[in-house]
């Protein structure tokens, strides 16, 4: 029994010794040398298929128009829009606070205007009846004095008796106080009237001022939606609902238009590739949603890291953002 328990430790050292020298090997071993060989070089005139992305030729950025928040976006990438059309909107604290504190002022000018309007049309009211009660009052003033007048040559003629000349006297002298008293009265109105005319005038000027600017506050927080210049199928939104938006940011929004004009991007970091092709050369665009041999491309430009092709579009159902293959020749 007691050889079984020496033969059995043996083995675990053995083992042991064993996986030990072997991860020693493996950590002390020298790397194994990469091979510098290139990779083959595919022979001239040799046909490549390089996958890649549909993209829009055209494409009208829209910047944005103030500073502030996004408030929302109610377009996403893939929508058609139509030129006019609200693609979103920025909040600002202060053109909102302007608005506000302008169309306040344009009231309280509306309501100055009307309140000196009301206050003329009282006052020509007023002139009005005391014209009135000035002819009256004229009228009395000259019947008074005629008799005040003939009592008075009476009296001192001793024709007449004294009451009915101091009665006379009396009533000429009562009707020349009125008389003095409504003129003034009806003179101080048309005063009151020129008066308020100028006040009213003043107030119309100062509520047109008011206008103005609660219009141009109005312009300004209008500017804060974001409108569609063209027609066309938008592209990319930089933002989101609530995120920062600078006034710099001059591609806040993209839309492309014209989609019957298309480009196919093609990205490699092969250099040697890229030098394989040249401007002006021809291609195809295989694309898995419109069947046949193919759509003929035409290769628009070529530099450091990619190649562009420029084709036109068959159908309305090729939309940027789409993948597909193309198929090139090397030079």
């Amino acid at each position: 029994m007691r050889g079984k328990w020496i033969l059995l430790c043996g083995a675990v050292l053995f083992t042991a010794a064993g996986a030990g020298a072997i991860a020693w090997y493996y950590r002390h071993a020298p790397p194994q040398k990469q091979s510098n060989q290139p990779p083959v070089e595919l022979p001239k005139g040799a046909e490549v298929h390089l996958a890649g992305k549909i993209r829009a030729a055209n494409v009208v950025r829209i910047p944005a128009p103030l500073e502030g928040v996004a408030e929302e976006f109610p377009v996403k990438p893939g929508d058609e829009v139509y030129e006019g059309q609200i693609l979103g909107r920025i909040t600002n604290d202060a053109l909102l606070s302007d608005e506000k504190e302008t169309a306040i002022e344009a009231e309280r000018a509306q309501a100055r205007v009307s309140a000196l309007e009301s206050e003329l049309i009282a006052v020509r009211l007023e002139e009005s009846r005391l014209a009135a009660d000035a002819s009256r009052v004229r009228m009395e003033l000259q019947r008074t004095e005629r008799t005040y007048r003939r009592q008075s040559l009476l009296h001192a003629e001793g024709a007449t008796a004294r009451n009915a000349f101091l009665k006379s006297e009396e009533e000429y002298t009562a009707a020349k106080q009125e008389s003095e008293t409504v003129l003034g009265q009806a003179a101080a109105a048309a005063e009151r009237i020129q008066k308020t005319v100028r006040e009213i005038e003043a107030a119309r000027k100062t509520l047109a001022e008011k206008e103005q600017e609660h219009e141009r506050a109005k312009d300004a927080l209008a500017a804060a939606n974001i409108l569609a210049p063209v027609d066309g199928l938008i592209l990319t939104i930089k933002k989101s609902a609530g995120d920062q938006v600078d006034r710099s940011m001059e591609d806040l929004i993209e839309i492309a238009t014209d989609l019957s004009q298309l480009e196919f991007v093609i990205e490699t970091a092969d250099p040697r590739m890229l030098k394989r092709f040249a401007v002006g050369q021809q291609a195809l665009i295989q694309i898995a949603e419109i069947p046949g041999d193919g759509i003929p491309a035409t290769v628009k430009s070529v530099d450091e890291s990619q190649v562009v092709l420029e084709f036109s579009s068959p159908s309305p159902m090729l939309r940027p953002g789409m993948t597909a293959v193309a198929k090139l020749k090397l030079n």
